[in-house]
């Protein structure tokens, strides 16, 4: 590990693990990987593995939000709510649902047009999903083919899920077979990035072949705790290593990919953000930069969890002869349950936006969590040893923006975690307009003929306010944090569009946390995209400048 990197890339997630592979087939660069969480294990690929590690410290980092909801919140600490995020090799590609959801091109054309994201729009942006793609359905104007992640449309169905779909189909929804193949209100099967039975994580598609190259060297349990300026000029990364402090020189580019939650916290630990917020936590400041860890958006999601009464669902596969059966036949075929992921039936559509643009997301599964205890309601890691369904809805486009800091100038130091959820009237309207939705949705044919009761809120939760209140005390983050290094062609954007760090030197940033306007979807197949992008600017910059 000795001597001075060409790249140094803080942070194997998503993008990180992309950006390792694309930058490292030039063989004349040294390529370095910071990352803070360890090596993968059984259940990381494992698909149905989730519940095994949205628990696990070790798998996860464990936010404690600093701002209490109104009327409650979820599970956690003292203002009750936790956030979690991917640790370890691949991020949170190695620990999520693994649905491969890009988002609309609208999105990115919106990007471009409204966010002086200069280059990044619809177009550009649908051609990196298509070379990353290897499309089980094969290619079409919008599929890819032959790329390094394998995506399938159909890994397992059962009459149940049959059956959801055709209740979509009776509220109105289009039945497409790709819910990535076009827009608008629509219902199918989500895609997984899941092959053969195994998870398609960012460590095991990008960094297991770069780690192959004798320029790439990662290193894990390696905690960056600051970036080195010689004046505005990244020059190093100090980070703690298994618990020693250690520090590796660049000679080219840093590249932070840590993530929504830890770039920021990393820019601001290094002397770039808010001048205030880094005195006050005692931070010398290198570039004023007040929209570090600001401008966050997220998506906000409930699940409303429904007794089956008649019809099979997927409960007992999770329990006693039906768990062991479940693992018999996935290690002896790879399919079966526990080949995919938490969720198999997806729908979009609009609840309240008056544009009629995509708003919310919806998935289902024919089982639901165990029901909790006042602190925790819905624990994720327990399903219920009864029948039931789950419908999990998403808000997509809120227009409250949230917040991060640090509260002090080591990593140890908790963040200050500000997500303003509901702040605005749009955003409440929603919050509404979306349990009524869902409870259309699994009030229609054929699937209501099979329902007993809604377990949470409880259909006796009925006027708008009584709703709003639920939604505050049930509902929880989406997982999808973006917006906290937003890029941009504003003065107080905090990258170009091209990713450099503005009023600093050799540093990039190539995560979630650029992204400046809403995804309409899950947010891990677009951070792949954009470090596709990402790394062709990145070499075409070092040519450049050779």
């Amino acid at each position: 590990m000795n001597g001075v990197w060409d790249y140094i890339i803080v942070g194997a997630g998503s993008a990180g693990c992309v950006l390792a592979e694309r930058l490292s087939a030039d063989s004349s660069t040294r390529v370095l990987v910071l990352e803070a969480g360890g090596e993968n294990g059984f259940w990381n690929r494992l698909p149905k593995g989730v519940a095994k590690l949205v628990t696990n410290p070790d798998k996860i980092w464990l936010y404690n939000v600093t701002q209490p909801r109104e009327s409650g919140a979820q599970a956690g600490g003292e203002t009750g709510e936790f956030w979690i995020r991917g640790k370890g090799l691949g991020g949170s590609s190695s620990v999520n649902g693994m649905i491969w959801s890009r988002g609309e091109p609208a999105d990115y054309d919106a990007w471009e047009h409204d966010k002086g994201a200069t280059g990044w729009n619809g177009a550009t942006m649908t051609a990196a999903f298509k070379a990353l793609e290897d499309h089980a359905a094969g290619p079409s104007e919008l599929r890819g083919s032959g790329g390094p992640v394998h995506v399938d449309p159909a890994i397992y169905t059962y009459p149940l899920a049959d059956q959801m779909i055709a209740a979509g189909a009776a509220l109105g929804l289009r039945h497409v077979d790709d819910l990535n193949g076009s827009t608008g209100p629509r219902v199918g099967l989500y895609s997984h990035n899941i092959y053969h039975g195994r998870r398609q994580s960012a460590a095991d598609t990008f960094l297991a072949p770069a780690r192959k190259r004798r320029n790439v060297t990662v290193v894990t349990q390696a905690l960056a705790q600051r970036i080195v300026f010689d004046g505005r000029r990244a020059v190093a990364i100090e980070a703690d290593v298994a618990g020693r402090p250690m520090r590796f020189d660049c000679a080219g580019e840093i590249i932070v990919s840590a993530g929504a939650m830890e770039s920021p916290l990393l820019l601001q630990r290094s002397g770039i953000g808010s001048a205030e917020r880094l005195q006050q936590a005692g931070v010398a400041v290198v570039a004023e930069s007040p929209d570090v860890g600001e401008r966050m958006i997220e998506h906000l999601s409930i699940s409303l969890p429904y007794r089956l009464e008649r019809g099979k669902g997927t409960h007992r596969s999770f329990h006693g002869l039906g768990l062991a059966a479940a693992m018999a036949r996935y290690f002896l075929t790879r399919g079966g349950i526990m080949a995919t992921g938490p969720f198999e039936v997806g729908a979009f559509c609009n609840v309240h936006n008056p544009d009629r643009r995509t708003d919310a997301q919806l998935y289902l599964g024919g089982y639901t969590f165990a029901l909790g205890d006042e602190n925790n309601p819905v624990p994720l890691d327990q399903i219920d040893r009864r029948p039931g369904v789950t419908i999990y809805g998403q808000l997509l486009r809120l227009t409250s923006e949230g917040s991060l800091g640090i509260t002090g100038p080591r990593a140890s130091d908790a963040p200050e975690i500000m997500p303003n959820f509901l702040t605005t009237d749009n955003d409440r309207q929603s919050a509404v307009a979306l349990v009524r939705k869902m409870r259309a949705f699994m009030d229609s044919p054929p699937l209501g003929d099979l329902l007993g009761g809604e377990l949470l809120p409880g259909r006796e939760v009925e006027s708008d306010e009584d709703i709003l209140a639920a939604f505050r005390r049930y509902s929880q983050c989406g997982l999808h944090a973006i917006g906290t290094c937003r890029m941009g062609s504003d003065n107080r954007a905090v990258v170009d569009p091209r990713l450099r760090v503005n009023g600093a030197e050799g540093l990039r940033v190539v995560d979630c946390s650029v992204m400046p306007g809403h995804i309409t979807g899950n947010t891990n197949a677009p951070a792949m995209a954009l470090a596709l992008r990402a790394a062709e600017m990145i070499r075409e910059d070092r040519r450049t400048a050779v």
